[in-house]
């Protein structure tokens, strides 16, 4: 008697260890897509924090009664006068802007007349939607409120639909 393998086990054999190598493949393939998933909202989530304590900053520093709303053309921009500068430290009023630029990116522009000085400073990437609602004592508005304590700042992230809630807690007049 001979002692081995005979064609059709060995093919057998290489059909079942193709099964497991291909199951295999496909549980480390799932595991990797989920941690490059949860990577990529960890790091929105982050930026998406640290969008949202700048607005709340701008906004608590908001000079006056300065908002000013521009939804012409396909751009939505938000504008008002801040104390929340940036480049100088919180010493000079400036205009901030936010508005999505041509690349989809949330910008915030940050500029003083007085100085001719002017920065854009990107946010968020992949921002497809920007708008704003204001709240004017009985209901949110889409139209800027003269004295608007609180407004809420709605952006499209990623496909993803979020609304950040803004309070102006100090009225810099």
């Amino acid at each position: 008697m001979k002692k081995g393998f005979t064609l059709f086990e060995l093919l057998i054999a290489v059909a079942i260890s193709s099964i497991v190598a291909l199951g295999m493949f496909s549980l480390f393939s799932s595991v990797a897509l989920v941690r490059d998933k949860s990577a990529v909202q960890s790091q929105n989530i982050v930026l998406q924090q640290s969008f949202t304590r700048l607005i709340n900053k701008d906004a608590r520093m908001m000079i006056g009664n300065s908002i000013k709303l521009d939804k012409s053309g396909q751009r939505y921009r938000l504008t008002f006068s801040t104390q929340n500068s940036l480049r100088f430290n919180k010493a000079l009023t400036v205009d901030v802007t936010y508005f999505i630029d041509d690349d989809n990116y949330l910008v915030r522009k940050e500029e003083n007349a007085d100085t001719a000085f002017s920065m854009e400073m990107r946010l968020l990437s992949n921002v497809t939607e920007f708008s704003a609602t204001f709240y004017d004592g009985s209901e949110y508005k889409e139209d800027a409120v003269a004295n608007a304590k609180m407004m809420n700042i709605n952006i499209t992230l990623n496909q993803q639909q979020i609304t950040i809630p803004v309070a102006r807690t100090i009225d810099n007049t």
